[in-house]
């Protein structure tokens, strides 16, 4: 499936700071639509997240993630370092994004949030 996964990662004084935009419609399969039918369960399922092709974690959404999930998390890094994530829907969908740490221009561009999630993962 063709992905349009919104990344960014910044890396200041060796913590990199990530942010993650999922467009997807993520329907939980409880609410109806206006002919009173109701609309079929489809949302992100599983993720995972690697830094230089090794894994830094995995995580599980389900059907209570809004529309479009924006994700936060920080690690520690480097600039340099190639960010992987990759997720995956309850229909087989499979949405990935790749991006290379930057340095912090400490003015991180503003994302539109619908849903958030903040992980914060220290090694």
């Amino acid at each position: 499936m063709s992905s349009s996964i919104r990344i960014l990662a910044s890396e200041e004084n060796g913590i990199v700071s990530v942010k993650v935009i999922i467009p997807h419609p993520n329907e939980s399969g409880t609410r109806k639509n206006e002919q009173g039918f109701v609309v079929p369960a489809y949302f992100v399922r599983e993720g995972s997240v690697t830094i230089n092709g090794d894994s830094l974690f995995v995580i599980e959404l389900g059907p209570s993630v809004s529309k479009d999930p924006f994700l936060q998390f920080r690690f520690t890094g480097k600039k340099g370092d190639v960010l992987k994530v990759v997720f995956l829907d309850n229909h087989g969908g499979l949405f990935e994004a790749e991006t290379i740490v930057q340095q912090s221009q400490r003015e991180f561009p503003k994302f539109q949030p619908s849903n958030s999630v903040c992980l914060n993962y220290y090694n």
